[in-house]
């Protein structure tokens, strides 16, 4: 990995940590979100403050630096592994952005667009295991954490690079780690029901 290599995939983490719902939120009303609702930068707790205008900016927002950040890495010409390494860093820079003390979101959004600008069949896949997660009578948060799970062995079987199956194993760690607390609610409930 040359010193150019490193200095995208750094450059993809701080951009990651660029929260688009926390700053709407600071400059709208001058109050920190994470403070607010469910405490998430994300489009959903930015939308219960600030309605759907809100919801739609934060959104896309951070969809577009998940795009901008291999964008960029593949106009300057990095090596195809250091461009999955700037996928892995875009969402963690989300997740753990250093500006607001690694109190960011959950990076949903952010991998999505990400993997969109990388390869628009990983978008679609990843889409298509969450509609039929969603016929199994899942739940849409639970179907798409259970998505972000499914997609690495599934793009490992259809032989995308190991560099890339690599990249997306590390981006659903840090999603699913990122909806701890929502997955053990999630199971806890689970957990209720059988016992009652």
């Amino acid at each position: 990995m040359t010193g150019k290599d490193i200095v995208f995939i750094l450059i993809a983490y701080l951009l990651g940590g660029i929260c688009s719902g926390y700053y709407l939120v600071r400059c709208v009303d001058g109050t920190d979100v994470r403070e607010q609702g469910s405490g998430g930068v994300g489009a959903r707790n930015v939308g219960r403050l600030l309605g759907r205008p809100g919801f739609v900016f934060t959104l896309l927002g951070d969809g577009l630096k998940g795009v901008l950040a291999v964008m960029l890495a593949r106009s300057f010409g990095i090596a195809a592994p250091a461009v999955s390494l700037a996928l892995v860093a875009v969402i963690a820079g989300h997740v753990w952005p250093p500006q607001l003390q690694f109190r960011g979101g959950r990076g949903i959004s952010t991998a999505i667009g990400a993997y969109l600008a990388y390869d628009p069949w990983l978008a679609l896949l990843l889409l298509g295991i969450v509609a039929v997660l969603m016929g199994c009578r899942r739940g849409f948060i639970l179907s798409g954490l259970a998505a972000f799970l499914v997609l690495p062995p599934v793009a490992y079987v259809l032989d995308f690079p190991g560099h890339t199956v690599a990249a997306l194993a590390g981006a659903s760690a840090i999603i699913l780690f990122a909806h701890r607390e929502r997955l053990r609610q999630v199971f806890g409930e689970a957990q209720a029901q059988r016992e009652a």
